[in-house]
């Protein structure tokens, strides 16, 4: 069942694949201007509204049916190369725009005999593209 999309990867849980986000972690806020008042208080002004943000980390792993390594490769791709995509979670996207990947953390946690990795650890940080 597919769960959502990023970046040409679908998120998904089924009996031959999971692939999907945790720990979604969000902030949005307000950009305010300070004009300073000769003998008075300090007047603030609401310039507009922040870009949203985010951070998903994501658990790639071989036994779920999930090739880590080309994976890993996909999303440090889609960040080196400034390529900007919707979010989506349950058939709504976290924006009504796309987001740009500013970085990819990622910690490889299984490497068996001759290189290949089978379980890695993603952290993206994501923030609204306008």
């Amino acid at each position: 069942m597919a769960l959502g999309s990023f970046m040409g990867l679908t998120f998904s849980v089924s009996d031959k694949r999971i692939l999907t986000p945790s720990s979604i972690n969000g902030s949005t806020g307000g950009d305010w201007a300070t004009h300073d008042v000769v003998g008075g208080k300090t007047h603030s002004q609401f310039t507009g509204p922040k870009l949203k943000s985010y951070q998903v980390n994501i658990l790639l792993r071989a036994q779920d049916g999930v090739r880590p390594r080309s994976t890993l490769a996909i999303l440090q791709s889609a960040a080196e190369s400034g390529v900007v995509d919707y979010f989506v979670i349950g058939g709504s996207p976290l924006s009504p725009h796309p987001f740009k990947l500013v970085e990819v953390s990622d910690e490889w946690d299984s490497v068996i005999t001759g290189g290949a990795l089978i379980e890695c650890s993603v952290s993206l940080k994501i923030e609204e593209y306008v």
